[in-house]
């Protein structure tokens, strides 16, 4: 079996927009390509919940008959995207990553996803994501085949996995996942690409299955921060900003927690981009960020007790037998959470907001490492105990942002010395995220862009 070549290899999202404008694309032969590499690839990588191949052909035609006829619905016309299975999509089921029925609890379709429809987006289908989003590896579930590496099944982050996997692969020309604790950002670092988490309240969260009410956000995967910036300006109707003159940034790189346990492949990374950076011009300033630490206890008892507030109490006890061993652990910890801890730990979170929002004053972001490892063996972590452990580790860095209600992305630096993935984070304060995504564009000038991997091995070796 060959494999398709990926049709956004060497061309952008923006370049595609204008370049199926004016008819010199049709977008129903990039979504054909896109489900050739997605039955080629899905039976070993499992990146994907559900494939609508007839949905997404009959989408792509009709969108390229509108542009024949002088529609246009925008730049992300006729691009083909998946979406994490949180997202509900009218006349697709909703499994939320469980085995246990929870279609009466599934929102009805919302408007992120009605604003993708409008803009003549096509849905491929929708991806894999960890039971109830909570956490990066279940025990119970198949867990999606990182791209990374052809022989050694390794650790792709979570929960919006299979999102990071599909980008990472050439399975979709964007897709979209959700962030509450790092979702979006620690698998895009351990998948090697650029992953944007929206700040909670930039994108609505209505019509996806909610894990924390305040600290959801969305986000999405591309293969560019350039891309990433070009899709969340044409989400807002206006055209991508460049990207900031690197010798006016000041970057503020914190001096304690976001270092802790960061391994030494991941330091030398990290060391070489801020490197590079200071070498153009952008000023790197020390900053103290304390109370960093305080979001692990926050957040081990916040959204435990916010999602059992959804999901109900009676019911979870019923239906916990059914339960990935991982999501029985992380939910029950919610059980002994009273009203007036959880009050006063949101009474916190909100304090946590304004003070980081003056702390970070004066400067475009904050950079650090997103994830202090490398992807390691999935065979490594086959207890509960060593699964909670390593989702505590891969969050130290991701946490923080959710909890201080900052937008963050992740960009793949792991070509600058290393070999396996790894993740540069920038973060920035709440709505700032038209900024952060210039920001993001002149480090990516600077840093380069990681190349996707060649996967045609894989397929290949997977076909004998």
């Amino acid at each position: 079996m060959s494999l398709p070549d990926f049709p956004f290899d060497d061309i952008s999202l923006e370049s595609f927009a204008t370049a199926f404008r004016a008819g010199r694309i049709r977008s129903r032969d990039v979504t054909q390509a896109l489900l050739a590499r997605i039955d080629a690839l899905q039976p070993r990588l499992a990146a994907y919940s559900h494939v609508d191949h007839d949905g997404a052909l009959a989408r792509a035609t009709a969108v390229d008959a509108m542009r024949a006829a002088g529609s246009d619905l925008g730049p992300l016309m006729g691009l083909p995207i998946a979406l994490k299975d949180l997202y509900s999509v009218r006349g697709m089921s909703t499994n939320a990553g469980s085995r246990v029925d929870v279609s009466d609890l599934v929102p009805p379709q919302g408007p992120f996803v009605t604003a993708l429809e409008r803009a003549g987006c096509v849905l491929l289908g929708k991806t894999v994501t960890t039971e109830f989003a909570m956490g990066g590896i279940n025990l119970t579930h198949r867990l999606p085949w990182n791209p990374c590496d052809m022989e050694i099944p390794r650790m792709t982050g979570g929960s919006s996995h299979g999102s990071a996997v599909a980008m990472a692969a050439g399975m979709a020309a964007i897709t979209f996942g959700s962030d509450t604790g790092g979702s979006v950002r620690w698998p895009a670092a351990l998948c090697a690409v650029v992953g944007y988490k929206a700040s909670p309240d930039h994108w609505s969260t209505e019509g996806v299955f909610p894990l924390s009410k305040n600290m959801d956000s969305l986000g999405l995967f591309t293969s560019s921060a350039a891309d990433a910036a070009f899709v969340e300006a044409a989400m807002r109707g206006q055209a991508a900003a460049s990207a900031q003159p690197l010798d006016r940034l000041a970057l503020g790189v914190p001096t304690e927690y976001y270092f802790d346990n960061v391994e030494r492949d991941v330091r030398a990374c990290f060391d070489e981009a801020l490197a590079r950076l200071r070498s153009r011009g952008a000023r790197l300033v020390p900053v103290d960020v304390p109370e960093a630490r305080e979001p692990d206890a926050l957040f081990a008892r916040l959204v435990p007790a916010e999602w059992l507030a959804f999901f109900g109490r009676e019911r979870f006890l019923a239906d916990k037998k059914d339960m990935d061993t991982v999501v029985q652990a992380w939910a029950s910890r919610g059980l002994d959470v009273s009203a007036d801890e959880y009050l006063r730990n949101e009474r916190r979170r909100v304090e946590l907001i304004a003070l980081m929002r003056e702390r970070i004053r004066g400067l475009d972001a904050w950079i650090t490492p997103t994830v202090a490892v490398i992807p390691g063996p999935a065979a490594d972590f086959d207890t509960v105990e060593k699964a909670m452990a390593w989702n505590k580790l891969n969050t130290q860095n991701t946490r923080p942002g959710n909890m201080f209600a900052q937008c963050g992305i992740s960009l793949p630096i792991h070509h600058l010395c290393g070999t396996l993935p790894v993740g540069l984070q920038l973060c920035c304060a709440p709505g700032e995220d038209a900024h952060l995504l210039e920001v993001a564009g002149a480090v990516e000038d600077v840093v380069g862009r990681a190349p996707l991997p060649d996967l045609r091995k894989f397929v290949s070796s997977a076909a004998r």
